[in-house]
């Protein structure tokens, strides 16, 4: 089985957030009349790192999307067996007319990026925009990111590239299936 995955440029990500604003437009996540900050909705996040002491500070930002991960614990947990993982492209989905609402898969989620609506009573999360994909386009974030720090494709062929690239894989961060990467000083 091939796994379709992002490879995050941890160089390259500013941590601006257009990946996460293209991502909610784009799957409708955001009632705009009627969300509060704080409470909206989101298939992926922008976590950052600081180091050093002033005045020689850095910082680091990476995306974390739904991991799709090999063995996911979302899988497991849901009774409903509403969550699979698709044999051609690795990609974890929740299927929205089994999902019984019962938030087991949330609880189970390493990665805390499993979300529940309320209002329709499913859990929802990223599928690496799988009818985009589908359709032989890249998933929003990759496509919106202003510094292309997020790239799109087959898991192994990415890290060929980055191979090629001379780029490092941390691996700590890559544990699933998103690579993240970047340029060894």
């Amino acid at each position: 089985m091939k796994q379709l995955s992002l490879a995050i440029d941890l160089d390259r990500c500013i941590g601006c957030k257009t990946c996460v604003v293209a991502c909610r437009n784009s799957h409708g996540l955001v009632d705009h009349e009627n969300c509060m900050p704080g409470e909206i909705p989101y298939y992926l996040r922008v976590e950052s790192e600081r180091k050093g002491v002033y005045p020689n500070l850095s910082e680091t930002s990476w995306v974390v999307p739904c991991q799709h991960c090999k063995n996911a614990a979302c899988i497991k947990a849901c009774k409903a067996e509403a969550i699979v993982k698709d044999a051609e492209t690795g990609i974890v989905r929740i299927l929205a007319d089994k999902c019984a609402g019962g938030r087991d898969c949330i609880e189970a989620c390493p990665y805390g990026v499993i979300q529940f609506d309320a209002a329709a009573g499913k859990a929802h999360k990223c599928d690496l925009c799988w009818d985009r994909v589908h359709m032989g386009e890249k998933p929003v974030c990759a496509e919106a990111c202003m510094t292309d720090a997020i790239r799109f494709g087959e898991k192994e062929i990415l890290k060929m590239q980055l191979e090629a690239e001379g780029k490092e894989i941390v691996m700590k961060m890559s544990a699933q299936s998103m690579l993240y990467f970047r340029t060894p000083v």
